[in-house]
């Protein structure tokens, strides 16, 4: 009874109080709500603490549901980010993370490098790149269970918004591996279309053509 409340109550605040995220970062305070799939939800609740080098941590708190709509369980973690590097310089901005995610029930655990930054290489180009690093620990077994690496490179036309982006990914301490090419176009303000070149483990090249619309407010 208490999973199925939690879980209704977790439901309602993501989807009813999703537009205070942003007044309660400016205090300091960190509420952000997501709805994951048509029967995950997740809010992620914490504070800034009021230390030299940004330290952000709390609780996330979920609700996953079977499509037939039976509560399947509801997870409690413990999340925490440090800021190891914050640079934002004409022309430049450099940014480093190091995060935590702890099942409180389990103590299985995910910790995770993530470094990015955003140069203009020439009056016409910006060039982007991010990379991350988690490294997975099973609470149950006690012992590390893997490693996660992912890089992303993109090169922007800044005149027309044309992008050429180069990802790949490896999975299980590099047993699993997956690459990208992609070519992006922005059509105005909200809409991009993609054309991409997937490739998996030992697998073709597969084509894909997508758009995203974005809308801000």
């Amino acid at each position: 009874m208490f999973q199925k409340l939690s879980g209704i109550v977790i439901a309602a605040l993501a989807i009813g109080f999703s537009t205070s995220t942003v007044h309660a970062q400016e205090r300091g305070l960190i509420w952000s709500p997501a709805k994951n799939s048509d029967t995950s939800y997740s809010a992620r609740i914490g504070a800034k603490l009021p230390t030299q080098t940004p330290i952000r941590a709390g609780l996330e708190m979920g609700m996953n549901a079977s499509d037939g709509g039976a509560l399947v369980d509801t997870p409690v973690k413990f999340w925490g980010t440090v800021t190891l590097l914050s640079s934002n310089l004409p022309g430049a901005k450099v940014a480093g993370d190091i995060g935590v995610l702890m099942n409180a029930l389990t103590g299985s655990s995910a910790w995770t490098m993530t470094t990015s930054q955003k140069r203009i290489a020439t009056p016409e180009l910006d060039f982007e790149s991010n990379r991350n690093v988690t490294v997975r620990y099973d609470g149950t077994a006690q012992q590390w269970s893997g490693l996660d690496v992912s890089q992303s490179l993109r090169l922007t036309r800044s005149a027309t918004g044309t992008a050429f982006v180069l990802t790949g990914a490896s999975r299980d301490t590099f047993d699993d591996f997956t690459s990208t090419v992609g070519l992006e176009q922005k059509l105005g303000e909200n809409l991009t279309l993609s054309g991409n070149l997937d490739q998996g483990y030992q697998d073709r090249f597969r084509p894909s053509v997508s758009a995203r619309y974005n809308i801000h407010w």
